[in-house]
């Protein structure tokens, strides 16, 4: 074993070794600070300086911000429906900061050309800094446009929906290519758990699932740091890996109805605010890393294909949590068929370089010449692929067969906890079809050049008969 891998299995590169030495006083001294990291000696960066819960968080959102030193006229940027859950009150909140709304009213909103341009617009006169009123694209729309403009940002939140609020970077439509772009943080985020709580109840399920999402990237991102030296911190993994536990234990109060006796709501609320926490919690740890990479792997990537495919058809797209979520559940039955029997699969041949070409035009139609440039035609084979599946084999020895393991209670567990708050589970509940599903676990991977379940299944030759293998059971319940 040579020293390299020896240093990687080493007992602090384990997650569990930080996870046992993170307390809440921890980050929050990192909070809009540069740290040196005490795990990986990197300088990590928390640009938000606080997340404040408060009940009418909206009203008074002006002394948060005078709070924070912050001066000067803003931009409030909505849409229809968080302007009547609390973008009106926002606005009267900001009175002393000389608000504006930009309210979108396209029922096909998207982080894209079009609302990007409409909000640029909206700035010619110059604000000082922006707030966004909303979920995931409201805040992605103000975090790029607060980028590109040199000015802080605000996010209020009204669905603990996405893990996207505390992020610093920006997953755009650019010529409908699922792309991530720069962005910044916002210096603040706003949260009114009784306003969580009341959000739809898809959305609710849309952030646990996201959440969720965090148990395949994270090994994802281990088994990339083994197989291709990516860039690693295991006490990142660590804070990532207690948001996904604390996620877990909010199932049953996520659920309440909103038609539920008035104690049983209240504890849906604190179970919002908590969901909150751990969505924030993620974001975080992106801002941290500097990547997507502690929050995003194979789910992400057989969603954002999904998302394109829908864009192509001009058809409403469904919620990035409920994808991400399905995502997951593909990801851990993925990571079971492959290391069935705690070992190594058969390796088998890849995939000719001419038929994966062919396949990706297919897949990818007026969008297939990005993907295509932006992979390689075939995976690492050779001396390359035989160094990279020894670390991959010590990886697993070391934690991941154990990890795997837990996929068999925790697979149909997470498919019922999501079913019960009220997300879909299977693609085919989201209208897409059997061929959808195969295109979107067999050539999502193209989306992101970045290791994750898809590129390994791919590496030893797994990928594709598995990909028909789940599309074709996953309609009549055949596979979770």
């Amino acid at each position: 074993m040579n020293s390299s891998l020896t240093m990687k299995l080493r007992e602090e590169n384990h997650p569990e070794f930080w996870r046992k030495r993170i307390d809440k006083d921890l980050l929050s001294n990192w909070m809009g600070q540069t740290k040196t990291c005490p795990a990986c000696a990197r300088s990590h960066t928390i640009k938000t300086k606080a997340m404040i819960k408060d009940q009418d968080c909206a009203g008074k959102a002006g002394l948060y911000l005078k709070d924070m030193q912050m001066s000067g006229r803003c931009k409030v940027i909505m849409d229809i429906q968080t302007r009547a859950v609390a973008g009106d009150t926002l606005m009267e909140g900001l009175k002393d900061f000389s608000p504006e709304a930009v309210v979108f009213e396209r029922d096909d909103l998207h982080a894209d050309e079009q609302s990007l341009g409409t909000l640029l617009t909206a700035m010619s006169d110059k604000p000082d800094f922006l707030v966004s009123c909303g979920s995931g694209t409201l805040t992605d729309i103000t975090r790029y446009n607060a980028y590109m403009a040199g000015i802080p940002f605000v996010a209020y939140a009204t669905a603990a929906s996405v893990d996207g609020f505390a992020s610093g970077s920006t997953p755009l439509l650019v010529k409908g290519f699922k792309t991530t772009y720069p962005g910044i943080a916002p210096d603040l985020i706003l949260y009114d758990p009784s306003v969580l709580a009341a959000a739809p109840q898809k959305m609710i399920a849309a952030g646990f699932g996201d959440v969720l999402a965090k148990i395949i990237a994270l090994i994802d991102w281990r088994l990339a740091y083994f197989a291709e030296d990516e860039a690693y911190c295991p006490l990142i993994a660590g804070l990532v890996d207690q948001a996904v536990e604390q996620c877990l234990n909010l199932a049953d109060d996520l659920a309440v109805s909103e038609k539920a006796a008035q104690q049983e709501r209240q504890k849906k609320e604190t179970a919002c605010s908590q969901l909150m926490e751990a969505l924030s919690l993620t974001g975080l740890a992106m801002q941290m890393m500097g990547t997507s990479r502690p929050a995003s792997g194979s789910d992400h990537h057989i969603s954002h294909l999904l998302e394109m495919r829908d864009i192509q058809r001009h058809k409403k797209g469904s919620l990035h949590g409920d994808k991400v979520g399905i995502g997951t559940l593909i990801g851990m039955t993925l990571y079971m068929r492959l290391f069935e029997g705690r070992r190594l699969p058969v390796q088998k041949p890849p995939l000719p370089a001419a038929v994966w070409e062919k396949e990706v035009r297919r897949v990818y139609g007026p969008l297939a010449e990005q993907a295509i440039a932006k992979n390689d035609p075939q995976p690492p084979q050779g001396k390359v692929w035989e160094t990279q599946k020894q670390s991959i084999e010590a990886a697993m020895a070391s934690f991941g067969y154990d990890y795997v393991d837990r996929f068999s209670k925790l697979l149909p567990a997470a498919r019922d906890h999501i079913t019960a708050i009220g997300g879909p589970v299977r693609p085919d509940q989201l209208g897409y079809s059997i061929q959808d599903t195969y295109d979107a676990i067999a050539h999502g991977k193209e989306v992101r050049p970045k290791f994750t379940t898809l590129r390994l299944a791919e590496r030893f030759g797994w990928l594709y008969d598995l990909a028909e293998e789940i599309a074709d059971g996953l309609p009549a319940g055949k596979i979770y």
